[in-house]
C-alpha cells in the first residue's frame, strides 16, 4: 500500500482533513481527541499525519514536507505498522528488512496498540503515562495514538482520566475508535470527538487503479465490496470475492422475489457459520453492493460496478418495483449498524428477511 506523503495526499472525509489542518495553523488542536468512524477509512493513518504536520521540520504551504527526518521517521510508522519481523514469529529481531524500518520510528509519537491478549492494559496505559511526564525528546508535540481505544481496559480508561483532566504539555493524545460508546463516558466528555464517514466508492477505485496498480475490472469489484473502507478494497481477494457473490446474488434474489424463508435461513446458517467473521461481513457488503447496482441499473446506467452482472441485476431491477429494491437497500444498512453490537448474526439475517415482508411462510 502506498502511504500517503502528507494530509493533503490522503483520501477521503476531506471536510474532517480541513477541521484538523485548520486547527493545527491556528494552535488551537485539542489536546485530546475521538476519531470515530467506521474501521478502514484511515483514522489512525490520518492521526499519524497529524504528528507529521505538527512536527515536520520544513513545511512547505502549510503542509508536511514528507521528506525532512521528522516526516521521515513518523511514516515510518505507517509503513511498518503490519510488516511482521522476517526472522522471528513474534518480537522484534533489529536486522532483517521490516525491523530496520520499524527501527526509524519517531521516539515522539507513540502508536499503542492491543498486547498479546489483544487488550490495551493498564499497565501500557501507565507506562505511558510516566513518560509524557516529561517533554518530547526531540519533536515540537508529542503524539500518543490508541487504537483501537475501545480494546482498552476500564481500569486503563480510569488511569488516563487524569492525563485528560491535567494534558501534559506539548502532548497530544489520539483515540481511534469504530464505536465512540464503547469509550468511558468520562473519557468521550473529555475529549474532541471528529466524527469519520465511509470513502466514495469513486475515489477508492481511483486509489486501487493509480497507486495499488490494480487492474480497472478489479478495481471497481473491489470498490463496490468496499463498504467505503479503503482497508476494506485493499485486502479483497476477488478470486475469492467472486464466490461469495454467487451466493450473495442468491439471497438477492430471495429478498427480492419473495422467496421462501426457510431457503433464507439456510443461507443464514451457511454465512454465519464461518469461524472467519471477515468472510461474513464480505457477504454482508456483496449483497449491499448488489442491491446498489440493481438500483443504478434502473435510474443510472454508467454506475453498475459490477458490469460482468449488468444483464442479470437488469433484468432483476426490470422485473420488481423500485420501492421493494430501495426498502431492501435501507434493511440491509440497518443490519449491518445492528452487526456493530454483536447481534446474532443468523436471527438478525432473518429478522430482516422477515421485516420487509417478502417470505410465503
Amino acid at each position: 500500500m502506498t502511504v500517503p506523503a502528507n494530509m493533503d495526499s490522503f483520501i477521503g472525509n476531506a471536510h474532517s482533513v480541513e477541521i484538523l489542518k485548520r486547527a493545527i495553523a491556528q494552535d488551537r488542536l485539542p489536546h485530546a481527541m475521538i476519531f470515530a468512524g467506521p474501521q478502514g477509512v484511515g483514522k489512525a493513518t490520518l492521526a499519524l499525519l497529524v504528528a507529521q504536520q505538527l512536527n515536520c521540520l520544513s513545511p512547505v504551504s502549510n503542509s508536511a514536507c514528507g521528506h525532512c527526518s521528522a516526516c521521515r521517521r513518523i511514516l515510518a510508522i505507517l509503513e511498518s505498522r503490519h510488516l511482521p519481523c522476517k526472522t522471528l514469529k513474534t518480537g522484534f529481531c533489529g536486522t532483517c528488512a521490516n525491523c530496520q524500518i520499524r527501527a526509524r520510528r519517531h521516539p515522539d509519537v507513540r502508536l499503542i496498540e492491543p498486547d498479546e491478549k489483544s487488550i490495551i492494559t493498564i499497565d501500557q496505559v501507565r507506562d505511558l503515562i510516566d513518560e509524557i511526564a516529561f517533554q518530547p525528546a526531540e519533536a515540537r508535540y508529542r503524539v500518543v495514538i490508541f487504537d483501537p481505544a475501545g480494546e482498552m481496559q476500564a481500569a486503563a480508561q480510569n488511569s488516563l482520566l487524569k492525563t485528560l483532566e491535567e494534558p501534559a504539555s506539548r502532548t497530544i493524545l489520539i483515540l481511534i475508535t469504530a464505536n465512540p460508546y464503547s469509550l468511558l463516558q468520562t473519557i468521550r466528555s473529555r475529549s474532541r470527538m471528529l466524527q469519520f464517514g465511509a470513502i466514495p466508492q469513486e475515489a477508492i477505485e481511483r486509489f486501487l487503479a493509480t497507486n495499488a496498480r490494480m487492474a480497472a475490472e478489479e478495481a471497481r469489484l473491489a470498490a463496490a465490496i468496499s463498504g467505503g473502507s479503503l482497508g476494506t478494497a485493499l485486502s479483497v481477494d476477488t478470486t475469492e470475492y467472486r464466490e461469495i457473490r454467487t451466493q450473495a446474488l442468491q439471497f438477492v434474489n430471495l429478498l427480492l422475489r419473495r422467496g421462501r424463508f426457510v431457503e433464507v435461513s439456510n443461507i443464514a446458517v451457511q454465512v454465519t457459520k464461518e469461524k472467519d467473521k471477515e468472510l461474513f461481513l464480505l457477504w454482508i457488503e456483496t449483497v449491499s453492493a448488489l442491491l446498489r447496482d440493481i438500483y443504478f441499473c434502473d435510474v443510472a446506467p454508467d454506475r453498475v460496478a459490477q458490469r460482468d452482472l449488468r444483464e442479470t441485476l437488469t433484468q432483476l431491477a426490470r422485473s420488481i418495483s423500485r420501492e421493494v429494491y430501495v426498502r431492501a437497500i435501507h434493511a440491509v444498512e440497518k443490519l449491518k449498524r445492528d452487526l456493530q453490537n454483536n447481534v446474532n448474526k443468523q436471527l438478525a439475517v432473518e429478522s430482516m428477511f422477515v421485516a420487509l415482508g417478502t417470505h410465503h411462510g
